[in-house]
C-alpha cells in the first residue's frame, strides 16, 4: 500500500526559512509543500481553495497574528491541522494558540528531527508541545477538549456522571448521594456544560461511548 502524502501549507515573513522548510518537507516521502505565502491574509483565501491538511503557521506575522489567522482557518475548516512554528516560548503564547485549535506548536530551533516527528503525531490526531517548553501547564496544553472537560468535573460531579451512566434513577442517585433532587440537577447541569452535552440522554452515550466511566 502507497504511503499517504500529506499536503501542507506554509504561512511565514522570512523567505529564506520558509524556503529552507519547503526543502526540508518535500525530500520527505510523507509531505507535500502545496503552497505558501507570507501574509495570513493571502493564507486565509488560498487555504480555502486548496484545503491542506497541514498548515505550519509563524505567529508574528506582519499583517496579522497567527493565533488570530489559526482561529479563522479553524472555524472554516475545521478539520485541518495547524502547527505553530515560531520563535515565541512565552506559556501565554502557547496557551492562546492552543485555545485558538491549534493542534501542534513548536520552536524554530527545533531539530529536523523532531520537526518530522512532531508534524507525524500531528496527522495521526495528536497534539504536540516542543521539548523545550517546560511548564506546569504543558499537560493541559496537550489535552482535547473532552479530556479538558472531564478533568474539570468535581469529585461530586464525577460520581454524579457515573451514576447516571449507570442508568440510575434522579431519585436513586439522591439517596445514594445523601443529596436532593435540586442539588442532583444543578450538577448534571454543570456536567452537560462541561462536557459539551444536551440531554441525559446524550450524556450516558457519550460517557458509555468515551469509557468515562471506566475511567472515574
Amino acid at each position: 500500500m502507497a504511503m499517504r502524502r500529506h499536503n501542507v501549507f506554509l504561512v511565514d515573513d522570512h523567505t529564506i526559512f520558509a524556503e529552507s522548510l519547503k526543502l526540508l518537507l518535500e525530500a520527505r516521502p510523507e509531505f507535500c509543500v502545496i503552497g505558501s505565502t507570507h501574509s495570513c491574509r493571502t493564507a486565509l483565501e488560498r487555504v480555502k481553495e486548496c484545503r491542506p491538511d497541514l498548515i505550519l503557521m509563524d505567529l508574528s506575522m506582519p499583517d496579522m497574528s497567527g493565533i488570530e489567522a489559526t482561529r479563522r482557518i479553524m472555524r472554516a475548516l475545521p478539520e485541518t491541522k495547524v502547527v505553530a512554528l515560531t520563535m515565541h516560548k512565552d506559556e501565554g503564547f502557547v496557551a492562546q494558540f492552543f485555545e485558538a485549535g491549534g493542534s501542534g506548536y513548536l520552536v524554530k530551533d527545533t531539530d529536523a528531527q523532531c520537526l518530522v516527528g512532531a508534524l507525524k503525531a500531528v496527522c495521526r490526531g495528536e497534539r504536540f508541545l516542543s521539548p523545550s517548553i517546560a511548564g506546569e501547564h504543558a499537560e493541559e496544553y496537550l489535552q482535547t477538549g473532552e479530556e479538558k472537560g472531564r478533568t474539570k468535573l468535581s469529585p461530586r460531579e464525577r460520581e454524579v456522571l457515573k451514576l447516571i451512566a449507570e442508568g440510575k434513577s434522579r431519585k436513586e442517585i439522591g439517596k445514594i448521594l445523601n443529596i436532593s433532587v435540586r442539588t442532583l440537577d444543578t450538577h448534571r447541569t454543570n456536567i452537560l456544560l462541561k462536557l459539551g452535552c444536551k440531554s441525559t440522554a446524550e450524556l450516558v452515550h457519550y460517557a458509555v461511548r468515551r469509557k468515562l466511566v471506566e475511567l472515574i
